[in-house]
């Protein structure tokens, strides 16, 4: 349900981008949208933009690969496995930490500060954290899993490095995040195994 929600939003906004919303340029479109956009958050005080980037989306190939790698791994493993409140959990955090990072640099790195950052891959890399949070501290049927997982986990970080047109900060930060979110899981027996 919480992965149905988080396609049919993500695909509304890039609609409205691209198809219904004439009014402007993309990138100031996914501004008006909801990207995470420092002047906004900074000066503004548009804190919403911490969780809305997530689904801002304004290229075909962009949203295609985000919507199937949460869908993939979010609707089909990572909700079933946890439940509606402790998934969706999994997602705020994930999207907090990738906005977070993203407010860091742009804080910290002047060059950063008039980055627009946009997307719902930092939710794919909270569930690939989460991932090694399980194989690493639950072990068993997840550990098996994890390795198997390592080569998607090896590329996507390698990708994330290797692509100036990515946010290093964002998908970082989503890994963390999501690392973070499951440990916190396991290490308070939220979640029984």
């Amino acid at each position: 349900m919480i992965t149905n929600m988080i396609i049919l939003i993500s695909i509304i906004v890039f609609l409205i981008i691209n198809f219904i919303d004439k009014s402007d340029d993309k990138v100031s479109l996914a501004i008006k949208y909801g990207a995470f956009y420092m002047p906004r958050v900074d000066v503004r005080k548009e804190y919403w933009r911490f969780i809305t980037a997530n689904f801002v989306h304004v290229d075909i190939v962009h949203i295609f690969m985000n919507v199937y790698s949460i869908y993939y791994l979010g609707g089909q493993f990572f909700e079933p496995l946890l439940g509606t409140g402790q998934y969706l959990y999994l997602v705020l955090i994930s999207c907090i930490a990738t906005s977070g990072a993203c407010y860091y640099q742009g804080k910290k790195f002047i060059n950063a500060y008039d980055t627009v950052t946009l997307g719902a891959s930092g939710i794919f890399y909270g569930f690939l954290g989460a991932m090694i949070s399980l194989g690493v501290f639950v072990g068993g049927g997840f550990y098996v899993l994890l390795k198997s997982y390592m080569y998607i986990i090896a590329i996507n970080i390698a990708f994330t490095f290797f692509n100036r047109q990515v946010s290093k900060a964002g998908h970082l930060g989503g890994l963390v995040g999501g690392f973070l979110a499951m440990t916190i899981l396991i290490g308070c027996k939220l979640w029984l195994f």
